[in-house]
């Protein structure tokens, strides 16, 4: 057992040496145009520093994992991540792979994570036809533990994602999570569960099974690659807002490049989207760490293409959103985190008005007069005493 605690810490490290700057990334980083703020506007996003947090199972302190799943087969030697990651141009932190619960074990994606220095994100569906009665859970559940414990690697499970093909209501659902979770932790304490949902999953807190059964959670975007990206990212901001004080977060991505309902490429605007998501998640989204992207061909299920691995200008645009991710510090200790308030700032002639909102947030008394600005009850956060420093467009409280 010591020998595999130590093979453990040594893939830790060798892990995140892989995605470190300097060995991780193959181009600069971007300069990108891309800001939430139209052309002179005068909000600002709110950042503000948490107490310190424990950081989660497998959470890097600062920067985020970027990750990869494909449902291609680029090689016939079972090199897939090397022979993707050799057309993309881009080393990644993590891979995905999916079974299904009870089934045949990924083995080979396994090894093949561990030669290539990736951790595992293993996405685990409920059996075909359904969970089987909860007499069998125990030992369908060991099983599959037992199958993960085996190898001692930093590793993810994804655990029965929500999604429109979910068929349990949620006392089924959250019953059966952490009962799945406390049989993990007893046979492979190394893998980080993640709770996920896609995000056409209407009522998901409905489901959630509470914060001591998740590690992480996640959340699902599968996207036209002809919307702009503010609109976009719209749709991440309610869970952002829930999870970012208590749990990091896991976004899997696509962006489609064709659609069969207007039978057109939309290459220029995907690429162009692409760049922008990343962008932003890397500015406006701090607690996202890891972003994994879904290359997968959906026509014949959803009319829509997401692979950016087959088109050289996607590939382009794909390289340069990647650059700029790099994890530091994973590990155990605390961390603060930066935390992004639900209301934005107005700045004017230098001078910086707080939604008292986001006083509230912070838990700071109201102080000084409350002026209505721009639409919405705010003070002077000179008059009220609150330090601010803008910063690269953004607002920093404290």
């Amino acid at each position: 057992m010591r020998k595999w605690g130590i093979l453990g810490a040594l893939l830790a490290v060798f892990v995140l040496s892989a995605c470190e700057d300097g060995g991780h990334f193959l181009f600069p980083e971007e300069v990108s145009d891309y800001s939430f703020e139209e052309p002179g506007a005068v909000r600002y996003l709110v950042f503000f520093e948490s107490e310190p947090m424990p950081l989660a199972m497998h959470e890097p302190a600062s920067g985020s994992f970027i990750g990869m799943y494909t449902d291609t087969h680029p090689a016939l030697d079972g090199r897939i991540i090397a022979v993707h990651e050799a057309a993309l141009g881009v080393r990644h932190c993590a891979f995905m792979e999916v079974m299904e619960l009870g089934g045949a074990f990924p083995l080979l994606f396994v090894l093949e994570c561990i030669a290539e220095q990736k951790m595992p994100v293993i996405v685990v569906l409920p059996p075909d036809g359904g969970l089987p009665p909860s007499v069998v859970w125990e030992s369908l559940l060991t099983e599959t533990a037992r199958a993960f414990s085996d190898f001692p690697t930093p590793m993810f499970a994804k655990f029965l994602p929500l999604s429109a093909d979910t068929r349990m209501n949620a006392a089924e659902y959250i019953a059966f999570f952490r009962y799945a979770r406390a049989i993990f932790a007893q046979h492979a304490p190394h893998v980080a569960f993640v709770w996920s949902v896609d995000a056409d999953f209407e009522g998901y807190m409905d489901f959630f099974p509470g914060e001591l059964a998740v590690d992480w959670v996640g959340l699902s975007l599968f996207l036209p690659g002809n919307g702009a990206a503010p609109d976009i990212l719209e749709r991440v901001l309610g869970f952002y807002h829930t999870f970012q004080r208590e749990q990091p977060i896991m976004l899997n991505l696509a962006l489609s490049h064709f659609s069969t309902e207007d039978h057109r490429f939309h290459v220029s605007e995907t690429a162009a989207a692409l760049g922008q998501i990343y962008y932003a998640l890397r500015r406006d989204f701090p607690r996202v760490k890891m972003v994994n992207y879904m290359d997968v061909n959906r026509v014949a299920f959803n009319q829509r293409d997401y692979r950016i691995s087959m088109d050289a200008a996607l590939r382009e645009a794909y390289r340069e959103s990647a650059a700029g991710f790099a994890p530091r510090g994973l590990g155990e200790g605390l961390v603060r985190q930066p935390i992004r308030s639900a209301y934005s700032a107005h700045v004017e002639d230098g001078r910086v008005y707080l939604d008292v909102r986001t006083l509230e947030e912070l838990g700071v008394r109201v102080r000084g007069r409350v002026q209505w600005v721009d639409g919405v009850r705010r003070v002077d956060a000179a008059e009220a005493g609150v330090g601010v420093v803008i910063r690269d467009g953004q607002v920093w409280v404290g």
